[in-house]
């Protein structure tokens, strides 16, 4: 059994999330706290209700099993809450590294929900100006950058990553195995 998930991975979950009907556009109904790191986001689609399981460095997916839920959520979690009725707009990968960026709208403005999972995981909220609002976890990436509160998420550092496959352009040949949904639209 996988102990943490490739870019690849992601990618290939990330996909499969994509193809839920009504995902992308569906509004967050709520927000639940499993445990310290494990989180269940809530979404109303159209038709269904979608439940997005978020272990925090670990794992991600849609998910119909039903949990037990704390009877209080925690601080975090009530942060968070912050999403509840805001549209969900777009379900990225940065670059090819192992985030993604979750963008809502509606209400007070556009947030974006970023997940890593890489090291010991990350769940960030921050503005539309990726200034950072609440996160499980503060950590350093090099000298100069320090993820925390009211600082901007280093979007950069993941979007440079890249794989290089092959001499063509990836996110153009619908053929290639990296090929996205969101490219599609």
């Amino acid at each position: 059994m996988k102990s943490k998930f490739t870019s690849a991975d992601v990618r290939a979950i990330l996909a499969e999330l994509l193809l839920i009907p009504g995902f992308i556009g569906s509004r967050v109904v709520n927000v639940y706290d499993l445990s310290q790191k494990t989180y269940i986001f809530k979404f109303s689609t159209v038709s269904d209700k979608v439940m997005l399981l978020v272990d925090a460095g670990f794992r991600f997916h849609a998910t119909t099993f039903q949990r037990a839920l704390p009877d209080a959520p925690s601080p975090f979690t009530m942060i968070l809450r912050k999403l509840r009725r805001k549209r969900l707009d777009s379900a990225t990968q940065l670059g090819f590294d192992r985030v993604i960026d979750l963008q809502f709208s509606g209400g007070d403005g556009v947030n974006h929900l970023l997940l890593e999972f890489y090291a010991q995981g990350n769940i960030v909220l921050t503005d539309e100006n990726y200034e950072v609002l609440a996160l499980l976890r503060s950590h350093q990436f090099d000298e100069e950058v320090v993820l925390k509160v009211g600082e901007i998420y280093p979007v950069a550092y993941a979007t440079q990553l890249s794989v290089q496959t092959s001499p063509t352009n990836w996110n153009s040949d619908p053929e290639h195995p990296f090929y996205t949904y969101e490219t599609m639209l």
